[in-house]
Order: structure tokens, then sequence, then C-alpha cells
């Protein structure tokens, strides 16, 4: 399991746990103090993730299209501060 948590300059923290497994995405868990409205589009963007390649172009193009799409309001964060901690945990060495 792959963990990476940023603090957002003058916004909220955002953390990520992750599992890829032969580049696919195998489990996903975003948490933060960020708020986000609706509340359960976290939770789809977990779905939509889950069985996704991890090809950094293609998640961040998925993430900003998923927010961007739903209209998600997310406050003390951006669509771009999910996928890059999305990225960064992938890269990480180890757990």
């Amino acid at each position: 399991m792959k963990r990476f948590a940023y603090k957002v300059p003058g916004g909220k923290l955002v953390c990520v746990k992750v599992q890829e497994e032969a580049g696919i995405i195998k489990y996903i868990q975003y948490t933060g103090d960020f708020f986000m409205a609706p509340e359960g589009d976290l939770e789809e963007l977990e779905a939509r993730l889950f069985g996704h390649k991890t090809e950094q172009d293609s998640m961040k193009k998925t993430i900003n299209d998923f927010f961007s799409g739903k209209k998600t309001v997310i406050a003390g964060a951006s669509a771009d501060d999910f996928a890059f901690v999305l990225i960064q945990a992938l890269n990480k060495d180890g757990n």
C-alpha cells in the first residue's frame, strides 16, 4: 500500500492510499480535511479510478474530467491536487 499526503498551499490536506498491481489501481482511498460537495462525488471518483491504468496523463485527465463534468465544488483543494497526490503516491518506492 502506498500513501502520500499533501498540504495544499493556503488550503487543506489531501491524502491518498493506493495499491496497484501490474499497472492497474486495485485500491484507492482519498482522505483529508478538504470539503467537497456533493460529498458522494469522492466515492464516485474512487470507483472511477479503481481498475484504471496508472499512466499519469490518463489519471490526471480522468480526475479533471470527473470533477469538471460533475461540477464538484472542492473547498481548499483542486482536481489537480487530487491528481498530484495520486501520482506522487504511485511514484514512491516501498510502502
